[in-house]
């Protein structure tokens, strides 16, 4: 877990800092009116959005939904640290950028040779980025780009520990068939930002916070679900019930369609009855 050790900062100054929510924003987060935005939080979740969208107003809008989403979510799901928060936000922005994404498919832009280095490094990044499984995504945006501690990451990802080491070591690998840069430079690359972001939003109401609408499932630790990580849970709770199913029928088969047993007649009665 070496490559997972990190020293928090309470810097909010920028990439590479964690985290961008100060116990100040935490107590200021009111459910159900408008809320100011702290500039880091929002720029964070715009980071999240365009290195999956690569897209200056898709992903500003996106970062709208994401924390109205938030806002809304706030009265039934607290977490139990403002730092907690930051990953929170990133799962529910990650998750908003596919479904955009899927909504969309033409949203990203292709690469093109921009002035800024920051910027072209950026949109590399984004491409290589988007070869990868959503998870993977988020788990090196959070780990490289804002450093994110592990537990935090567990908890983003619903994953124990030692499995997120594993997932991470997997993602890096993957990454970098993809890209000649080091997911390190996450922290260094910045997505352009040609309008401006917002600095407060209002959540959404009761009626447009209905499951069917929004689809969304929460874990016990109050994390969204990622969608691969769904996946997972879903394939071992359908193999687990067919398992059950195949055992029960099995069951049934056997008792109904079983060779009956033979009655055991006593010797003297079986000589009483051939006398009859």
């Amino acid at each position: 877990m070496d490559e997972m050790t990190t020293t928090q900062s309470n810097a909010t100054t920028g990439p590479g800092f964690f985290p961008p929510i100060s116990a100040h924003d935490w107590a200021n987060m009111h459910y159900g009116t408008p809320t100011a935005i702290n500039p880091n939080a929002a720029r964070m979740v715009y980071d999240v959005c365009w290195f999956i969208l690569k897209d200056v107003d898709a992903a500003i809008d996106t970062t709208i939904v994401t924390f109205r989403i938030a806002l809304s979510r706030f009265e039934d799901h607290k977490l139990p640290v403002p730092a907690a928060y930051t990953s929170w936000l990133s799962a529910i922005a990650s998750n908003e950028a596919h479904r955009m994404l899927e909504e969309d498919s033409t949203v990203r832009h292709s690469s093109a040779l921009l002035e800024g280095d920051s910027e072209r490094t950026a949109h590399f990044l984004a491409d290589a980025l988007s070869e990868l499984r959503a998870d993977h995504k988020l788990l090196l945006i959070l780990r490289y780009r804002y450093n994110t501690p592990p537990e935090y990451l567990s908890q983003a990802l619903d994953m124990r520990p030692r499995r997120l080491a594993k997932v991470l070591s997997a993602a890096r690998e993957e990454f970098s068939i993809h890209s000649s840069h080091a997911p390190t430079m996450l922290a260094a690359s910045n997505p352009p930002l040609t309008r401006q972001l917002p600095s407060f939003v209002e959540p959404y109401d009761k009626k447009d916070m209905k499951r069917s609408v929004l689809g969304y499932e929460w874990l016990a630790s109050d994390f969204p679900l990622i969608p691969e990580r769904d996946e997972v849970r879903t394939k071992w709770t359908t193999l687990a019930l067919t398992l059950i199913i195949i055992f029960v029928v099995a069951v049934i088969l056997t008792n109904s369609f079983g060779a009956e047993r033979p009655t055991l007649i006593e010797p003297d009665a079986a000589i009483e009855t051939v006398n009859e």
